[in-house]
């Protein structure tokens, strides 16, 4: 076997191209989403998923606030509006739904703005949280759930998004 920098391993590990959204849907300014890759289910019962997020994140704040969030996985649609509003723009500075040309709808189960593009949404409310390094990692149990036929991205290896078939 090769061996390689740990940093090049962690990346040649397979994630979902997410968004993850919190705060109230219908104000501007109380609103907010950001990008994220470290996504994972983390147990069955109940059902649990697992969020990285920069303690720095505005949508950081709102999930303490709001004590809930959504995680949309992105299409091929979404792509763009994923990178370069939700992973790039700060929602203390700019509504990224309005940038994005998003109106978002209300989450069914928790107070979030939801993503009607978004081929699956899940909507958690937050359960725990965990610092982990720069990052902290925030549990939610998923409470509703629905999709779109549209086909989820996968990153994998270099950043590139991967339709997944």
């Amino acid at each position: 076997m090769e061996s390689i920098d740990v940093f090049e391993a962690l990346d040649l590990i397979p994630h979902p191209l997410a968004i993850v959204t919190a705060g109230d849907p219908q104000t501007p300014g109380r609103r907010g989403g950001m990008t994220a890759a470290w996504v994972s289910r983390v147990s069955w019962n109940p059902p649990l998923v697992a969020v990285a997020i920069s303690p720095k994140r505005f949508t950081y704040q709102l999930i303490k606030e709001f004590k809930a969030f959504a995680i949309h996985l992105v299409s091929k649609e979404l792509e763009d509006v994923a990178m370069n509003v939700f992973g790039s723009l700060s929602g203390r500075d700019v509504d990224k739904f309005a940038k994005a040309g998003i109106e978002p709808l209300k989450a069914q189960a928790i107070t979030a703005p939801i993503i009607p593009q978004s081929p699956l949404v899940i909507e958690c409310k937050l359960v725990a949280e965990y610092p982990a390094g720069d990052h902290v990692i925030v549990v939610g149990e998923a409470v509703k759930a629905y999709k779109t036929s549209a086909k989820p991205l996968l990153i994998w290896h270099e950043s590139q998004a991967k339709q997944i078939k």
